[in-house]
């Protein structure tokens, strides 16, 4: 039903079960208004219901599920509003982030991004190495980035990104979108590698804009 592992009995059972329900909720199998059952789930996964428990209250606390009193935990819905909110937090948070971890960002890892985004451009489209490359281009000052609260707050709008990007209907128009992103990603990686920090923040800025437009035009 839930197409879960088995479990067993790794260490860090939560955080496990968090982090599985969570990645089959961003990809769209497991849908809004799902119910998030603890038997059902306890059962598929072959561990106590005291973890279940756990990560369903983590992904309530993080946007991913819902807990109704006396009827449970069901998957999260997502609304054009929602994705708005979304871009618009990144929209305030990732130029400072990009400026703010421009110093780190080693080199070579800008040289292979910028060498992904040209081999997309130049093959037939993929939207899941779209996608990665996507998470490559943003990852480069998420992941470098010295400020561990920045970084734990664009991490979850991260998560809830990517979620957005998995809706039938964004999925179904995302090659347009996708052609378009690349190249402003491409600028991003330009600027990454000029070192100039207004530019960084600038061309972040500008391409979250303009995500945030072609997006919520189709979410209309």
């Amino acid at each position: 039903m839930y197409q879960i592992q088995n479990l067993g009995s790794k260490p860090s059972l939560k955080q496990l079960v968090y982090d599985n329900l969570r990645d089959q909720i961003i990809q769209g199998k497991l849908e809004p208004g799902m119910k998030l059952t603890e038997d059902d789930l306890a059962q598929s996964m072959n561990i106590s219901r005291a973890p279940i428990r756990e990560a369903l209250n983590m992904l309530e606390r993080d946007g991913f599920a819902k807990i109704i009193p006396r009827k449970g935990a069901v998957v999260a819905g997502i609304s054009r509003k929602d994705a708005a909110d979304i871009w618009s937090c990144r929209i305030a948070l990732e130029p400072v982030a990009a400026r703010e971890a421009l110093p780190h960002i080693p080199r070579e890892e800008l040289e292979a991004a910028l060498e992904h985004a040209v081999e997309i451009e130049s093959t037939p489209y993929s939207f899941e190495k779209y996608v990665a490359s996507d998470l490559e281009v943003h990852g480069l000052y998420y992941t470098h980035l010295d400020n561990e609260y920045m970084k734990s707050i664009l991490n979850n709008l991260k998560a809830h990104s990517v979620r957005v990007r998995w809706l039938r209907e964004v999925k179904a128009s995302d090659r347009t979108l996708s052609l378009t992103s690349i190249s402003e990603h491409k600028q991003i990686i330009a600027a990454l590698l000029s070192g100039d920090g207004d530019l960084v923040s600038e061309s972040v800025k500008t391409h979250l804009i303009h995500s945030a437009e072609r997006l919520l035009d189709i979410l209309d």
